[in-house]
């Protein structure tokens, strides 16, 4: 009697714990309406290095459940290849392919593990990221906007110190020229069902 007490107990209990639990998997495609870049700064001038959507061009597999506001997804992420950003010209490109390691660690890549949706703030969410550069990560909290038309639109920017990723800022003309540590990556991502 006391075994049957304890299973009726535990199985009420799972079934209310796991009642608001939606598990989905699907897949996007992000279309060439998308945009991401880098901005970054010099004691000189300022620097933007775009990354061609184009690059982007196999669906990303998105598994994910929904608890009330919060969404947790599972091995969903975006890989960028290195090679895909453009600076604006050969220097500034070999100078950053050399700050990321390109040569080593060839590719970015950005976890989604989170989003918690903003109740008070209307298409506004709180997006927990990992991050991958040059083999180390790091986890960001970021808020991000979205809408809906025929697709999924999410904005948002991120800034960060490439001294997170053990990064050191290239120093040029015997230091005349430094570049900042700090960087903000934007992006404007225009998601399609597969």
């Amino acid at each position: 009697m006391k075994r049957l007490i304890f299973i009726l107990s535990f199985l009420l209990l799972v079934s209310f714990s796991n009642r608001n639990v939606l598990k989905h998997s699907t897949s996007v495609l992000i279309t060439p309406k998308s945009e991401l870049y880098i901005n970054g700064t010099s004691n000189v001038t300022n620097f933007k290095c775009i990354y061609g959507i184009k690059n982007i061009d196999a669906p990303i597999p998105v598994h994910y459940e929904s608890i009330n506001n919060v969404i947790r997804f599972e091995k969903t992420m975006l890989i960028l290849e290195n090679n895909g950003f453009d600076c604006g010209g050969k220097g500034i490109n070999r100078d950053f392919h050399g700050l990321l390691k390109s040569d080593i660690y060839p590719k970015i890549t950005l976890k989604l593990k989170e989003i918690r949706l903003c109740p008070n703030k209307k298409n506004t969410a709180d997006a927990l990221i990992e991050i991958e550069i040059a083999g180390k990560s790091q986890s960001y909290h970021m808020k991000t906007e979205y809408s809906k038309d025929q697709n999924l639109i999410i904005n948002g920017k991120l800034k960060l110190n490439i001294k997170d990723f053990n990064l050191e800022a290239p120093k040029k003309m015997l230091g005349l020229i430094v570049v900042s540590e700090n960087i903000e990556i934007n992006f404007k991502l225009v998601l399609q069902n597969c």
